[in-house]
């Protein structure tokens, strides 16, 4: 009956407060949705000035057959080098952004072509851009995989007669299916990236600030006397409180996810770069799915149970905050290390906070083994255990309850 009444308490405390639901529920999907809308924005943009931008490009002993190429193209000015006049000083340009390249073609180039035997010395094509400017490194991409291929295969058809025979053999050239993979496996692995990452840090993110006022802020307004005081037992009020740090996290936890997902998939695609979206496969298993909510409520258990504790050991809530930053700094990094490690040890599903984001990216990749699996799991609850019962022991202690 007393957790019940303490579990009430809490959520009525949150879910009643219309400032606090919209710092934790509403606010995140605004900031969220607006971060990514102004990111696609940007990005839509810069490439639309990229691709507007017609390209300064200075070319120095240009072959005739080549200047008759390029006259089909309007995504770049052709400007001539004169003769006798050095590059060096058009490349100058390319350092503040008013030339975007610069072409040095062998002299004689087409001349030495047609006379060229099997002996003859490959002949080179310099190109001299600014990487620095997005606008020079289009133009030489641009110039370098679409006009100078274009001539190559001009100069391979005179040359043989046929581009096929020049060219051999071709690589999927008329083959739609060359993409063998399992999309339920492909997208565990995009998600496996980010995803336990997230988790991992909005779950201890949204249990973070309301477990510090929940505790050490009624510690430091006294009110946790009252509680100490009234019949309710305080085991009621260690769980009663956890339960509602856990659902309260959670929801905020989720918010976040759903959000970060939802508006990536749906700006993507009004951006024009639905692609890499397109191929994903979001159905999970039934093993799956037990997986992840058993080894996520141990997660949340943990988290709380953490928080809960160093929120009991502090005074105050400044005193709260300095004591979690160092632990939340921990698991933030232990998510970040999944991001970007391979294959996870054995060994690695034994290290509590690490070993559940591990877990999650093996879960989702459909990669992690029973055995894996069940260690995390236990290990996770294990620790989570003590932190309740190290909760329980605090809260026995009137010394600590009472500042005293």
């Amino acid at each position: 009956m007393g957790f019940k009444v303490i579990l009430s308490k809490e959520l009525k405390r949150v879910f009643g407060d219309k400032k606090m639901v919209f710092s934790l529920f509403i606010l995140p999907i605004i900031l969220i949705a607006g971060i990514y809308g102004m990111m696609f924005f940007l990005v839509d943009k810069q490439k639309s000035s990229i691709n507007e931008h017609v390209s300064e490009v200075f070319v120095q002993n240009m072959p005739d057959n080549f200047s008759e190429l390029m006259s089909k193209h309007t995504e770049c000015n052709i400007n001539v080098i004169p003769a006798g006049e050095s590059a060096d000083t058009y490349k100058d340009k390319l350092l503040d952004g008013t030339y975007d390249l610069v072409v040095v073609f062998p002299e004689n180039f087409y001349e030495n072509f047609k006379n060229a035997d099997a002996t003859s010395a490959l002949p080179d094509i310099k190109t001299f851009y600014n990487p620095s400017e997005d606008n020079s490194g289009e133009a030489r991409t641009r110039f370098t995989e679409t006009y100078l291929e274009e001539y190559k295969q001009l100069l391979l058809n005179e040359r043989f007669g046929s581009l096929n025979y020049a060219m051999v053999f071709s690589v999927d050239a008329d083959n739609p299916d060359m993409i063998v993979q399992d999309d339920g496996k492909a997208t565990g692995k995009i998600l496996g990236t980010i995803i336990p990452y997230l988790i991992t840090i909005l779950i201890f993110g949204g249990a973070m600030g309301l477990g510090v006022d929940t505790i050490a802020g009624e510690k430091e307004r006294g009110t946790i006397a009252n509680l100490l005081i009234s019949p309710i037992k305080r085991v009621d009020i260690i769980m009663g409180k956890i339960a509602a740090l856990a659902i309260v996290s959670v929801l905020s936890a989720g918010v976040y996810v759903i959000s970060f997902i939802g508006s990536a998939v749906v700006l993507s695609k009004k951006s024009g770069m639905g692609e890499m979206f397109s191929r994903l496969s979001l159905n999970f298993t039934s093993l799956q799915i037990v997986q992840f909510v058993v080894l996520l409520l141990g997660l949340v258990l943990l988290y709380v149970g953490i928080i809960g504790f160093v929120s009991l050991m502090a005074k105050n809530i400044k005193e709260a905050q300095s004591f979690i930053m160092p632990v939340y700094i921990i698991v933030m990094f232990a998510g970040m290390i999944t991001m970007y490690s391979g294959d996870v040890t054995s060994g690695s599903y034994m290290i509590p906070v690490y070993n559940t984001s591990a877990a999650f990216k093996g879960i989702f990749e459909r990669t992690i083994t029973m055995n894996q699996y069940l260690t995390s799991t236990i290990i996770t609850y294990a620790f989570a255990g003590v932190m309740v019962c190290l909760m329980a022991k605090a809260m026995n202690s009137e010394k600590i309850m009472l500042n005293a």
